[in-house]
């Protein structure tokens, strides 16, 4: 039996289908999968003696964290974000005032728990005259050990609270927060349910960094990989076919997320979130490489991960199944 980790979010679409179509037993694998709120924890785990072997999906900030600082992982197809695909949504509460991204100083901004999305969301405010020691989840701000209202600068201070996918609406609508950069499901449920509306007209990221923007993969211990290189292969080909199915059946796939989500915010029916995921075989090196440089050149990475070790690819792509119109528990 083989342990699968899956972060509880919409990028993890192509691992719940591969599962509900019986994919992994297609590849004569018995597959046990073991859920995770974030992609944080779930990284977190695979590095660790004792966590799932391999998991998806996850934001390449996370993981490359760790490939740097704990040990080397591979990666198996890939997650993008670009124009016409957005992943992650700066969420404005509804009669916040909140109009620009200068708006969000001296307010309360949840953010999805994971490195990545703290990263970025520094990014997006330097960008726009906020400084780094004006966000206040950075510990080296001396205003965090000062406990005043504003950073020792003098200067509005954005304060960055924790915000999992299924509080988003909640802490939203009680004014916890004024703002929340997120994806889904939270980001869909609380726009559904009208306490908050998404800014601006374009995907964050792709305009942040680059267009379109590598957002993360699936990833595999490196000592699994060595040791199991035909149970790998095996679980690529799973994922590789899920993602076909994914293009070919997106309505009746994404009702496969259901079970797998947080309870409140478990339909990626009308989802907010249009992820676009590549296959192995599909997955670009050159810019894999490109993104990966760039992670480091912004400092959301500290470190150079080289790309071309680390991409894994389905040795043959495996006869596609077809959805029906229900699906299967």
């Amino acid at each position: 039996m083989i342990e699968i980790g899956y972060s509880a979010l919409g990028i993890s679409l192509p691992l719940f289908v591969a599962e509900r179509r019986g994919l992994f037993a297609e590849q004569g694998l018995a597959v046990k999968l073991r859920a995770f709120p974030t992609a944080h924890p779930l990284v977190e785990a695979i590095v660790h003696d004792g966590g799932p072997a391999c998991g998806g999906y996850a934001a390449f900030p996370i993981a490359f964290h760790r490939h740097l600082n704990a040990k080397p992982l591979h990666y198996a197809g890939a997650v993008l974000e670009d124009s016409g695909h957005p992943i992650s949504f700066l969420l404005v509460r509804e009669g916040s005032g909140i109009d620009s991204i200068e708006d969000l100083a001296d307010r309360k901004v949840g953010v999805l728990p994971t490195k990545a999305y703290r990263e970025w969301l520094k990014l997006l405010g330097a960008r726009h005259g906020l400084g780094y020691h004006q966000i206040e989840m950075d510990s080296t701000c001396r205003c965090m050990d000062a406990g005043e209202e504003r950073c020792a600068s003098g200067r509005p201070t954005m304060k960055v609270y924790d915000v999992a996918p299924d509080q988003t609406l909640a802490m939203l609508a009680a004014g916890e927060v004024d703002a929340v950069f997120t994806n889904d499901p939270g980001a869909t449920t609380a726009v559904e349910a009208g306490v908050a509306q998404v800014w601006g007209d374009e995907p964050i990221l792709p305009a942040l960094l680059t267009d379109p923007h590598y957002f993360g993969s699936f990833l595999f211990d490196s000592a699994f990989v060595a040791e199991r290189r035909d149970a790998t292969t095996r679980i690529v080909r799973a994922l590789d076919s899920a993602i076909r199915i994914v293009r070919e059946e997106p309505r009746l796939a994404r009702l496969c997320a259901t079970g797998y989500l947080p309870a409140g915010c478990s339909d990626l029916a009308s989802g907010l979130g249009q992820p676009r995921f590549m296959t192995s075989e599909e997955v670009d090196e050159v810019h894999m490489q490109e993104m990966a440089d760039s992670l480091d050149a912004h400092r959301i990475v500290r470190g150079r991960v080289k790309m071309a070790p680390s991409i894994l690819r389905a040795a043959a792509a495996p006869t596609l199944p077809r959805l029906s119109s229900t699906t299967s528990g």
